[in-house]
């Protein structure tokens, strides 16, 4: 609906008639979406309405529904508002519009829903954590209270996530009677995948008498080997520490920083945005004993921290887990341009007035990873949708893209961060390409490309806006697990008023398994100390395995080429002290096998001849 400016209109969106006389504790959730400034729509309910005429005959009472901010114009979930004081009699639930000339916002509503419950959750959002095919993951555990009129309680949740009553027997369902009204009851659980190398999220969903309830737990879990794999997050904190230009509770926007960091547990979190420095200091501290921090000493307008403007300015940083990432030196990329050359070709002018990229060495502690480095480089672009602006990022991005290259020749390098427009096409009218096409077109690959991501958004207020980007050099493509970035839009549904209280973009997430022993084999790291097989080599397309004792564990094979490709991934259940794998399709060449079990993990050369 909207008004269009054409003087004051009143209009109604109205319900059947709903009778709730079934429900324990019914609940009202809807879609809605405004754009433009004007009145807000009110969420009515009357039980005296007769189901046709004027509305404004009968009485209507305001429901309690936190609506989206005026103007942002984005798909919005109003959930959880109590109808339980209207069971009674049967009732109507009413949407009320109003415009006058002046003020004529425009609102749409959708999936109106009635649902039964509101359970008492202890938690929302579970990362269950890491594990491999054929290892069910250690169980997590939640807690629910469902009181009321108990017929049937039901939990549901798909595979490969396993729920389970007593953390021993799982299942994908879970079944409850009367008995369990007003009792806090326990929920385990776990994750226990069939393929490798993916990212499963998914929710537990929950049936009152067989009617859904709005309440959800959100899953988070991995296929991917915790001790080869680096988790790299990326978020834009909104004005972080700043009361005034966060419009928001500093102390409350900290905390809710702090549950989401440890929720989403990454090994690197590239943070944008950063006013109060101490107050990351304050997230580090609570992540752990082996999380430190580091926040650029530079800033627009800002070339130290004794500037005027570096208090106060938008800082980069980040926070590293000292168990996988060493960091070997940070460094403003283009800084030492400055202030040597400010014109408006320069990378401090098109790098927001020096918001240069923030750029880290870090040595990889993963296994079997010896010295292997990868380069970080996380950006604030400039913002704005006009053509200067873009512009100044198409400015910055050529700069930085040939500074890495010329630095960094053949390195693994990731660009993150806040890019303030997309890696395909552009948020400015009128222009298709993006302007980060120089980059692309020169040895970097966007992982958050619109088209794999359609409908989403990583600035709130914008719809399909994914500003907040990933790309990779081709030297790290290789380790990208395929389709494992994802915008953590959970944070949404979990964090109350998540874009008011805590920020106006969403973290982006993604991970990278590295298998280092390719390109230049250590077995030592990978080896007991003795040999646990042997390899017929030179051999044909077979692949004959001698094992020095015999076990009853499955035994998991790993086969790799060079380059670090998967050939085969392979688990066998039943063998005696020899095998044999054919792999017919693969070509004369050097080629890594790694056999793992419950004993041991072991890596060795197989060249193979094709005869």
């Amino acid at each position: 609906m909207n008004g269009y400016g054409s003087g004051t209109n009143q209009d109604w969106l109205i319900s059947p008639e709903v009778n709730l006389s079934s429900y324990t504790n019914p609940m009202l959730s809807f879609w809605c979406r405004t754009k433009y400034t004007g009145p807000f729509i009110q969420v009515l309910v009357s039980t005296n309405y007769s189901g046709s005429g004027n509305p404004n005959s009968a009485t209507w009472t305001n429901l309690s529904a936190i609506l989206p901010t005026s103007n942002s114009d984005v798909w919005f979930l109003s959930d959880n508002i109590s109808l339980q004081s209207f069971k009674s009699q049967p009732l109507y639930i009413a949407f009320k519009y109003n415009s006058i000339s002046s003020a004529a916002a425009t609102w749409k509503i959708d999936e109106v829903n009635v649902t039964d419950g509101s359970l008492g959750l202890s938690k929302k959002f579970m990362n269950i954590g890491q594990t491999t095919i054929g290892v069910p993951s250690a169980s997590s555990s939640f807690n629910f209270t469902m009181s009321g009129s108990i017929t049937s309680f039901q939990l549901d949740v798909p595979l490969p996530f396993q729920i389970s009553t007593d953390g021993l027997s799982f299942s994908n369902q879970l079944n409850y009677n009367a008995t369990i009204s007003g009792v806090s009851k326990t929920v385990y659980v776990r994750i226990d995948p069939t393929m490798a190398d993916k990212v499963y999220r998914n929710e537990i969903s929950f049936s009152l008498n067989g009617n859904t309830l709005a309440d959800k737990v959100m899953l988070l879990g991995t296929s991917l080997p915790d001790d080869k794999t680096l988790r790299v997050y990326t978020w834009n904190m909104k004005w972080f520490g700043d009361p005034t230009l966060c419009n928001c509770d500093t102390n409350q926007s900290r905390i809710n920083a702090t549950q989401i960091m440890k929720d989403i547990h990454a090994d690197i979190y590239c943070l944008q945005e950063v006013v109060n420095n101490s107050k990351i200091a304050l997230i580090t501290s609570a992540l752990g004993a082996n999380y430190q921090y580091v926040v650029s000493p530079f800033c627009s307008f800002a070339s130290s921290p004794t500037s005027s403007s570096y208090a106060g300015g938008q800082k980069l940083a980040y926070i590293y887990n000292t168990d996988k990432i060493e960091n070997l030196g940070t460094f403003g990329l283009l800084a030492s341009t400055y202030p040597s050359d400010t014109s408006t070709n320069s990378g401090y002018y098109c790098f927001a007035s020096g918001r240069f990229p923030f750029v880290m060495k870090a040595k990889l502690k993963l296994a079997g990873s010896l010295s292997d480095t990868i380069i970080i480089s996380n950006i604030h672009a400039k913002a704005n949708s006009d053509v200067t602006s873009y512009n100044r990022r198409e400015c910055a991005e050529e700069k930085m893209t040939d500074s890495l290259n010329t630095l960094f020749p053949g390195k693994k390098i990731i660009v993150i961060g806040d890019y303030n427009d997309f890696l395909e096409g552009s948020s400015v009218a009128g222009i298709s390409v993006t302007p980060y096409k120089y980059m692309l077109d020169n040895g970097f690959t966007g992982i958050t490309l619109p088209s794999h991501f359609p409908g989403q958004t990583t600035f709130i207020g914008s719809a399909n806006t994914l500003f907040d980007n990933v790309a990779i050099s081709s030297s790290m493509v290789s380790t990208y697990a395929d389709s494992s970035c994802f915008i953590f839009n959970e944070v949404e549904k979990y964090i109350p008023d998540y874009g008011n209280s805590t920020s106006d973009h969403i973290p982006v997430m993604s991970y990278y398994k590295f298998n280092f022993y390719p390109t230049g084999v250590n077995e030592e790291v990978f080896a007991t100390h003795h040999e646990n097989f042997r390899i017929v080599n030179p051999s044909s397309n077979i692949l004959t395995l001698f094992l020095s004792e015999q076990s009853h564990q499955p035994l998991y094979v790993l086969i790799t080429d060079a380059t670090g490709k998967v050939i085969l991934r392979k688990r066998v259940n039943e063998f005696g002290h020899s095998l044999k794998i054919e792999c017919p399709e693969l070509a004369p060449g050097f080629y890594f096998v790694e056999l793992n079990n419950a004993k041991f993990r072991e890596v060795k050369k197989w060249i193979v001849n094709g005869k």
